[in-house]
């Protein structure tokens, strides 16, 4: 008996590289895909962060007794802790008597404080241009008397 030699592929070989070729193409598209939304996150202030960063602002600000701002910086004092929340490059950094460095906020390209009256409004530019801000009322103002 003379055996016959295959000089091509099977159908199934042909069907087997054919679902190889598929799931790789599948693993690529995803890996594209991964790849672009991690390279737009980069330049954006998450909505979450901004939303933390807002809530830790609100009890550190309400909790002080005193409130300054000087150039783009807030000047909280706290007790006998005197704390700063300024821009460091692209991140917005809180320091406790001028130590420490608590990344609180990043991916800033603008940070500005301003103060009307006994209102203080934090106004933050992220790398693509988005702008967020945000007043807050002190429980105490400069004079120390509560706030109704």
């Amino acid at each position: 008996m003379i055996l016959r030699q295959n000089d091509g592929f099977t159908m199934i070989e042909m069907l087997f590289s054919l679902l190889i070729l598929m799931l790789i193409s599948l693993f690529v598209v995803q890996l594209f895909s991964i790849i672009q939304t991690q390279v737009e996150a980069v330049n954006k202030l998450h909505p979450k962060e901004w939303e933390v960063f807002t809530m830790q602002m609100h009890q550190e600000i309400r909790s002080s007794k005193s409130q300054v701002v000087r150039g783009s910086g807030l000047y909280l004092m706290s007790g006998d802790q005197l704390s700063s929340i300024e821009q460091y490059e692209d991140k917005v950094r809180r320091r406790v008597d001028g130590k420490g460095h608590e990344v609180i906020l990043q991916n800033i390209s603008k940070f500005q404080v301003k103060k009307d009256g006994s209102v203080i409004v934090l106004v933050v530019t992220d790398k693509a241009g988005t702008t967020f801000s945000r007043s807050f009322h002190p429980y105490f103002k400069d004079g120390n008397e509560a706030d109704e």
